[in-house]
């Protein structure tokens, strides 16, 4: 990714990957920065790594400063990654400064660990207009030859839903908050940035109460799926969900053929769905016949999409219209599948939905998959259509081998946060058997200690 640091201007706002500068950072007194080699970072690239010459304090300390031209009341998300060479104490600080004074600070601490990621976060409530934020990392009591590595810093100003953002919030106005303190949209699309929604698919639309205690915390999204016989059932559990806190994303079959729902067909059957969504007291996500790909003429697919997306959302306030594809076949399969050719036309589109699996360790033919799926090469490509398109992106479906969760025990959560730095609002894993090619299940201890760290930091419905 870019960095953002590297730039003076006030107006721009941090997101550290450290790949090759140290993004205005640099050591105090006897401190010392600089970057990591290759591997040590979260993503296996490099770290800003934090030292000091002499027993004691080891802090770096930002040169750039942010913000600059917000007003009073502007709200930020700071967050980062750390890692230690043994247990040790970092804190990180935020402080508010205009024309040189200090106005407030805010700060977290948390214990980095050796061999494993620990995140901080902490957030600031501008009190001055056109004020500067500055961050200092600090390990209180740093022993020579040991270290303190930081990646993934990122700044996330809370946007205003009255204004356009890289998520398409323009112009539906905040409707609720989310449990991070991040407003949404009616339809239930953040309005700020690094906000994902982290939840799942789990078993045969099963009750997610069993995981949720396993992992220690609450679905921020849930998946569902239903023929086209079952509304009232999904309306049923789309109610049960929101109760819970839970953004409900639905995925309907349809009762006729795609060339018959174009005709029309079908718009009584969609226009009953919206209606009894409509009568929910929270947000709802829906998509028609996801994954097309090899089911039809994908034409036919594409213009029965444009044909119930105005259906859906003028008869819904409350409805997100999703539209969920496989991924792979927009970016690397025929031609007839590109983004360009698939995309509905003329309609507005609320969320589009990518189903992406981590192929290593998967077993196809008697042979087992030894390359890693670059969800990083996937963001990028899908963050910069999304941006171009004007709208919302997400992991409609995911998933991790038991061989790739032991090889790379942060792989699920690694996936969430690489995520909110791209844009990404939603990550639904496929904890399931079902038509499953490969154990994607939250089956081991691993899978489950992963999921529930990449939980423990994600929005959930208020």
């Amino acid at each position: 990714m870019p960095s953002a640091m590297s730039s003076k201007s006030a107006g721009r706002f941090p997101a550290g990957t450290f790949e090759s500068h140290q993004d205005g950072f640099a050591g105090v007194g006897a401190s010392r920065v600089k970057l990591s080699g290759k591997g040590a970072g979260r993503h296996q690239s490099r770290a800003l790594v934090v030292r000091t010459v002499h027993r004691g304090p080891a802090v770096a300390r930002s040169s750039v400063r942010f913000g600059g031209a917000h007003a009073a009341g502007t709200k930020y998300v700071v967050r980062a990654w750390v890692r230690a060479t043994s247990a040790r104490p970092v804190a990180l600080r935020v402080r508010e400064v205009t024309k040189g004074n200090g106005v407030q600070m805010r700060a977290t601490r948390v214990v980095a660990q050796p061999g494993t990621w620990t995140p901080m976060k902490v957030q600031i409530t501008a009190k001055k207009r056109a004020s500067a934020l500055t961050l200092r990392f600090r390990a209180p009591s740093l022993p020579v030859g040991e270290r303190i590595l930081v990646d993934d810093l990122r700044v996330a100003p809370v946007v205003s839903a009255n204004t356009t953002d890289a998520n398409g919030t323009g112009g539906e106005g905040a409707a609720g908050q989310l449990s991070n303190g991040c407003g949404r949209t009616k339809r239930g699309i953040p309005t700020c940035s690094g906000s994902t929604y982290v939840g799942a698919a789990h078993g045969s639309n099963t009750d997610p109460a069993t995981l949720e205690k396993q992992v220690g915390g609450r679905l921020g999204v849930r998946r569902t799926y239903y023929t086209s016989t079952g509304v009232d059932k999904a309306v049923k559990t789309a109610q049960a969900d929101l109760a819970a806190g839970r953004l409900p994303w639905i995925s309907f079959k349809l009762p006729y053929s795609w060339s018959d729902m174009v005709a029309g067909r079908g718009d009584a059957w969609a226009k009953d769905i919206a209606r009894k969504l409509s009568a929910l007291n929270g947000p709802v996500w829906v998509a028609f016949h996801h994954e097309p790909e090899g089911d039809g003429d994908i034409q036919l697919w594409r213009k029965m999409q444009e044909r119930l997306a105005p259906i859906v959302r003028s008869n819904a306030s409350n409805v997100a219209f999703t539209v969920v594809m496989t991924g792979w076949n927009e970016f690397f399969g025929e031609a007839k599948y590109r983004l360009s050719e698939i995309w509905p036309r003329g309609v507005k589109i609320d969320v589009a939905g990518f189903d992406i699996y981590q192929q290593y360790g998967v077993v196809k033919n008697g042979k087992t998959t030894t390359k890693w799926t670059s969800f990083a090469d996937y963001y990028n490509r899908i963050s910069t259509w999304a941006r171009s398109a004007g709208v919302a992106w997400g992991l409609a479906e995911t998933g991790v081998t038991d061989t790739a969760a032991a090889a790379r025990p942060s792989e699920i959560s690694d996936t969430v946060n690489l995520m909110e730095q791209y844009g990404g609002i939603a990550y639904s894993y496929f904890d399931s058997a079902l038509n499953s090619v490969a154990p994607w299940v939250l089956g081991t201890d691993a899978k489950r200690k992963a999921f529930a760290r990449a939980l423990a930091d994600s929005p959930t419905l208020r």
